[in-house]
């Protein structure tokens, strides 16, 4: 049986372009600052494909609005138990990890 990867939910998306499940998991930490491409249709992913929505009004600031849930599509709920999605094992609460 294969192992799944792990991924946090908060990282995860839907490419605003073409739909294919993304995430920030699997993305190169060296590119931080630079802009991140679809691994599918290699468009320029921004802050929508992760649920992420406009305050509107003189805010400029976005607010988490959406989730991938379960079936892998856009959720308004945040799932609260984790779930496996194809070859990830999506985690609800983010995991961290201690640097020595």
């Amino acid at each position: 049986m294969a192992t799944k990867t792990p991924v946090s939910l908060e990282c995860l998306g839907l490419c605003e372009h073409c739909g294919t499940l993304i995430s920030l998991d699997g993305m190169p930490g060296d590119s931080i600052d630079a802009d991140w491409a679809c691994p599918s249709c290699k468009k320029i992913l921004s802050q929508v494909s992760f649920g992420y929505e406009s305050e509107g009004g003189k805010s400029s600031g976005f607010k988490k609005a959406k989730w991938v849930g379960p079936d892998g599509q856009w959720a308004p709920v945040k799932p609260t138990k984790d779930f496996d999605l194809g070859n990830w094992s999506v985690q609800v609460e983010r995991t961290y990890y201690p640097f020595y």
